[in-house]
């Protein structure tokens, strides 16, 4: 599976790295049209890519990675910036 790099302290989104239909899963829909990812980390972590299910959510989670899902009708800007906080704080 193709891997990313997220850098130290940094924050980005994976909208455009979400598979929502794969074969062979049909008609499989991911619930999600974006996902936040941020880095609270001192040191760069690998990501996989793209998103295919929401396992890779918890699979991330457990690198310590700040990983929020955004819905159809969330603020996405709103939740961005939350994220940028959460890592502000932890600096």
């Amino acid at each position: 599976m193709p891997k990313m790099l997220i850098l130290p302290k940094h924050v980005m989104a994976l909208g455009g790295y979400i598979r929502e239909r794969t074969l062979p899963y049909g008609d499989y829909k991911f619930p999600y049209r974006n996902i936040i990812v941020g880095n609270p980390k001192d040191e760069p972590v690998k990501i996989d890519v793209p998103v295919y299910d929401i396992s890779w959510i918890e699979k991330h989670e457990k690198l310590g990675l700040i990983i929020v899902p955004v819905k159809e009708d969330d603020d996405f800007v709103g939740l961005f910036n939350m994220v940028k906080e959460k890592i502000r704080l932890r600096a």
